[in-house]
């Protein structure tokens, strides 16, 4: 039986080089944002600045769950939480269906620009939410205990 991908060398290098680039991305974020004193524009990098950052820890934890120890979270733990889970999603519905409508209605570009960044933002949250939600009703175990690999 062949291994996953994430068991390889090759996934935990791409995981390297993928750290590496965003740890450029918030450096040049930061360079623009030391240059200018437009708001948008300083506005706009330090959200990708963000971003990257946050894409660093989601990263670490990955290269953590695939060489370390397996991420453990049952349907049970995520039923628990399944009112306060729901109660957030609809919180998530009702911002969504505001922005949108303010999308509608503005007609100036950075309004438009800076609601699209909202809605998309928004929309991501929604789904990853939903996604949490879709674990509660999986009938997969899902723990695979600790693995440690040593690729030297």
């Amino acid at each position: 039986m062949e291994r996953p991908i994430e068991n390889s060398k090759e996934f935990l290098d791409f995981l390297t080089r993928w750290q590496i680039l965003e740890d450029r991305s918030i450096a040049s974020s930061q360079e623009i944002i030391e240059k200018t004193t437009n708001p948008i524009v300083r506005m706009t990098m330090e959200l990708i600045k963000h971003d990257s950052e946050k894409h660093k820890i989601v990263l670490e934890l990955i290269r953590d769950t695939v060489a370390r120890e397996a991420l453990h979270l049952s349907p049970d733990e995520l039923s628990s939480l399944s009112d306060l889970l729901n109660r957030h999603m609809d919180a998530e519905a009702q911002t969504l269906a505001i922005a949108d409508e303010m999308y509608r209605k503005s007609e100036l570009f950075v309004t438009r620009f800076l609601l699209s960044y909202l809605i998309a933002d928004e929309a991501k949250h929604h789904g990853m939410i939903s996604k949490l939600n879709e674990l509660k009703r999986a009938s997969i175990s899902t723990s695979t205990g600790a693995r440690i690999y040593d690729y030297d």
